[in-house]
């Protein structure tokens, strides 16, 4: 038994995993895409009002799962984890949708 792996709390061994630079290279990129995408839409899609938004929004929720999975390790973490980020996930959508409507039936 190493004594760095081990969990002084369950008294087991804890769950050790590597990631590869190439992953994180691709994470990277990905994270850098995407916020390309929402430059490009704030500076280009300007016209659009309420769908810009709706997009840059897309964009963040996207982001913050990538970062979620790859630099919090939740990728590697129980299901319990990503099942509580759902959840989390499915009521901002709620909320956002419930915000948007609000301000689309106002003057």
């Amino acid at each position: 038994m190493n004594p760095g792996n081990h969990d002084k709390t369950t008294g087991q061994e804890a769950h050790v995993h590597i990631v590869s630079y190439k992953e994180h290279a691709s994470t990277f990129l990905g994270l850098i895409l995407l916020t390309i995408m929402t430059v490009t839409v704030s500076v280009f899609g300007a016209d659009l009002y309420t769908l810009t938004v709706l997009t840059a929004l897309a964009i963040a929720s996207a982001k913050a799962v990538v970062v979620a999975m790859y630099f919090m390790h939740l990728k590697y973490d129980p299901k319990i984890y990503k099942a509580m980020l759902g959840v989390v996930l499915v009521l901002f959508i709620v909320f956002i949708v419930l915000t948007l409507i609000d301000y689309l039936i106002r003057n």
